[in-house]
């Protein structure tokens, strides 16, 4: 390899082959979801910081082996609404985007229906090839919700409770 062929390498090894899926202004993506998701504290060059969200996905249209998604509250929300009452292993979703700016990107999700038992099969290979963790670069998994209690019904009377007749 020369100079004169460096910026078709860079190109390729800018693609979708790697550790991390690269949303690029105009890709779509059908995914299924490896992992649950995590969760991190991200602070930009500028000083702001914000919630990011991650998992691990596998792409059944351009299977690349696991990948790591990123992403924001916004695609979170959608994920979270489209997946809701489905299993997100077993439950196809496309992830497209437009834009390629700061204020001009929007993400759209889409709940595509139930994986075929070949994609499974290849998403459950790629996991299991796998040889990295998001913990190891500092994500956290997010919490699931705890049930929360019911508050224990209240006697039907003030008596003492020796003297409810039972």
């Amino acid at each position: 390899m020369g100079w004169d062929t460096l910026g078709a390498a860079a190109n390729a090894a800018g693609g979708n082959s790697g550790r991390y899926l690269k949303l690029k202004d105009g890709s779509r993506f059908e995914l299924l979801m490896l992992s649950d998701p995590y969760t991190m504290e991200k602070t930009w060059n500028d000083g702001r910081t914000s919630t990011r969200f991650a998992c691990v996905v596998f792409c059944t249209d351009d299977p690349s082996g696991a990948q790591q998604l990123e992403f924001g509250p916004g695609v979170a929300r959608d994920l979270a609404s489209e997946l809701k009452g489905h299993d997100p292993r077993k439950t196809k979703v496309m992830i497209s985007r437009k834009g390629s700016g700061q204020t001009d990107t929007r993400y759209t999700v889409a709940r595509l229906g139930k994986a075929s038992a070949d994609e499974l099969a290849q998403a459950k290979a790629a996991d299991a090839d796998r040889i990295w963790d998001l913990e190891e670069d500092g994500w956290a998994p997010l919490e699931a919700e705890k049930p929360t209690a019911r508050p224990k019904a209240a006697p039907a009377n003030d008596a003492p409770a020796e003297d409810v007749p039972f």
